[in-house]
C-alpha cells in the first residue's frame, strides 16, 4: 500500500548516490521545501517521495527523528496522508514531536478522533506544544471530556504563560462552542493580551455563542488596547455583526487588510451582507473578489436565494459554469432552495436533471427533499410521491416531512396520510407530526380522525410542543 500511494523505497542510480550529500538538517529542509513549492499540494508528492528513496540508500532516514518528523509532514502537506502515517510508523522511537506532527496531519486531512485515538495509546509525556495539537483535535472532533482533561493535565505540568499561549486559543474556541463561555473568558483572561491570536479565539468563541454584542465589545476592545487586527479578526467578527457594525468591518478591512486578495475575507463580507438583506452590497464585494473560489460563487447564490431572487440565483450559477468554475453539492443544494422559495418548478426540475446526468454528484436527502418541496408546494403532488418512489436512496423523514407541511397547506388529506404514515414509522416520538396531522383533519372537518391522532399522543405520552407568543419567542 505504501508503494502504491506513491511513496517511494526505490533506490536513486548510483550517480545521483554520489552527488547527493544529505545530512538531516539540509533534508528537512528540503522536505518541508518540496512539499510547499508547489502551486498544489498533489504536485509537490513526487519530489517528497524522490527525496524520501534517497535518504533512506544514504541511511538518513530514519536513523535522524528531525528528519523523520520532517517527512511525515511533508507527506502530510502534499496530500499523501498514508505515506505519513507509514513514514510515523517507522520512526523506531517517536518523540512529543514526533506525535504532534502526526496529529496534526490527522486533523488536517479531516480526521481528529483518529488522531485522538493513537494519542491515548502513546507513551510520551506531552509538552505544551502537543498538549496545544491534542486541545485543537477536541475541537475539530467537538470532544469536549478530552479537552478538559489535556487542559487539566496542561496547567499541572507545563509553564502556565507556556500552556495558554499554545493551547488557549483552541480551548476558548471548543469551551465557547460547548456552551461554556463563562470558562472560555476566564482562559482569555489569561492568555497573552497582546498577541491577536488570542483576541481572535475569544471574539469567534463570543460570536459562534450568539453573544454577538459581547464579541463586539471584544472588538473594540482589542483596538482600543492597540492590537493590529488580521483577516481572521475579520472573518470572526462579521458573523456577530448587524449592517452599522458591518458596514464598520468593511472599512477597517480596506483600510487595513487591502484589496479582494483575501478570498477567505471577503467571502465572510458577502455573507455578512446577504444575511441582513443588503445583495447588492453582497453583489458588489462578489464582483471586487480577485480570485473567486467555490465558496465565493456559492455565497453569492445563497444571496439571491435567500433574498427572493430565485431567477437571479439561476443566471449566477449559468455564468458560474462559463467561468469554468464546477459547482459542487452546497451551490446544487442552495440553486435548488432558490427554486423553493421562488415557485420556479420547472426550472428546478430541469436543474435537478441537468446536474444529475452532467456531473459526478449524487443527489443528497436534503437536495430530493428540496425536489419533493418544490413540487408538492405547487400542488404537483402525484409528481412528488412518484419523485419518492424513484429515490435511489430511503428517503428520510425531511423527505415525508416536507410532503406533510405542503399537504396542510394545500389542504390535501390524502397525500398528508401517505406522509403521516411513513413519519409515525420513522420517528415516532416527533409530537409534531401528530400535530400538524390532526390539526389537517380539523381544517377538513374530519373531527373523529382528529381526535384519534390526538390520542396517539397521548397514548404514547407525547409531550406536544408548547405555542409561544411573539413576547415569549424574542
Amino acid at each position: 500500500m505504501f508503494d502504491h500511494a506513491g511513496c517511494s523505497t526505490s533506490a536513486p542510480a548510483a550517480g545521483e548516490r554520489r552527488a547527493l550529500h544529505l545530512d538531516p538538517l539540509s533534508l528537512s529542509r528540503l522536505l518541508i521545501s518540496a512539499a510547499t513549492s508547489s502551486s498544489s499540494p498533489g504536485a509537490a508528492a513526487p519530489a517528497v517521495s524522490s527525496l524520501h528513496a534517497a535518504a533512506l540508500k544514504l541511511g538518513v532516514l530514519p536513523s535522524s527523528l528531525p528528519a523523520s518528523n520532517a517527512l511525515v509532514s511533508a507527506y502530510s502537506i502534499s496530500g499523501r496522508l498514508p505515506c505519513a502515517l507509514r513514514a510515523f510508523s517507522l520512526i523506531p522511537y517517536p518523540s512529543t514531536g514526533s506525535y504532534t506532527t502526526i496529529l496534526s496531519a490527522l486533523s488536517r486531512h479531516g480526521r481528529p478522533q483518529e488522531a485522538l485515538s493513537l494519542f491515548s495509546n502513546s507513551a510520551v509525556s506531552p509538552d505544551a506544544e502537543l498538549l496545544s495539537c491534542v486541545v485543537s483535535c477536541c475541537r475539530r472532533a467537538s470532544a469536549f471530556l478530552a479537552a478538559r482533561a489535556a487542559h487539566a493535565y496542561g496547567i499541572k505540568t507545563a509553564p502556565v504563560l507556556a500552556f495558554y499561549t499554545s493551547a488557549g486559543p483552541a480551548l476558548v474556541a471548543l469551551y465557547a462552542m460547548c456552551g461554556k463561555v463563562a470558562a472560555a473568558k476566564r482562559i482569555f483572561d489569561r492568555m497573552d493580551g497582546e498577541n491577536v491570536v488570542s483576541w481572535n479565539a475569544m471574539i469567534g468563541g463570543f460570536a459562534g455563542a450568539g453573544m454577538n454584542g459581547e464579541a463586539w465589545d471584544c472588538f473594540r476592545e482589542m483596538r482600543a488596547r492597540g492590537v493590529r487586527g488580521n483577516a481572521r479578526t475579520a472573518v470572526a467578527v462579521l458573523v456577530a455583526c448587524d449592517l452599522q457594525y458591518g458596514r464598520q468591518v468593511h472599512g477597517y478591512m480596506v483600510r487595513n487588510l487591502g484589496g479582494g486578495s483575501n478570498v477567505i475575507l471577503w467571502n465572510a463580507l458577502m455573507n455578512m451582507y446577504s444575511r441582513v438583506g443588503c445583495v447588492s452590497d453582497a453583489e458588489h464585494v462578489f464582483f471586487e473578489i480577485e480570485r473567486k473560489d467555490i465558496v465565493s460563487w456559492n455565497v453569492m447564490i445563497g444571496a439571491f436565494a435567500k433574498n427572493g431572487h430565485g431567477e437571479r440565483a439561476l443566471e449566477l450559477v449559468d455564468a458560474m459554469l462559463r467561468c469554468g468554475m464546477q459547482p459542487d453539492s452546497v451551490t446544487f443544494t442552495t440553486v435548488l432552495m432558490a427554486c423553493c422559495h421562488c415557485g420556479l418548478v420547472d426550472e428546478g426540475l430541469a436543474l435537478f436533471e441537468r446536474f444529475v446526468e452532467n456531473s459526478a454528484l449524487i443527489p443528497t436527502m436534503e437536495q430530493c427533499a428540496c425536489i419533493v418541496d418544490l413540487l408538492a408546494r405547487a400542488g404537483r403532488f402525484r409528481e412528488a410521491v412518484e419523485f419518492i418512489g424513484q429515490m435511489l436512496i430511503r428517503p428520510n423523514a425531511i423527505v415525508w416531512g416536507a410532503l406533510l407541511s405542503a399537504s396542510r397547506m394545500h389542504h390535501v388529506v390524502e397525500y398528508a396520510q401517505i406522509a403521516f404514515e411513513q413519519l409515525v414509522q420513522l420517528e415516532p416520538e416527533n409530537p409534531g407530526n401528530y400535530v400538524t396531522m390532526s390539526n389537517i383533519y380539523t381544517e377538513a372537518g374530519m373531527v373523529e380522525d382528529a381526535k384519534r391522532v390526538r390520542m396517539m399522543i397521548d397514548r404514547e405520552e407525547l409531550v406536544k410542543p408548547s405555542g409561544q407568543s411573539h413576547v415569549q419567542a424574542m
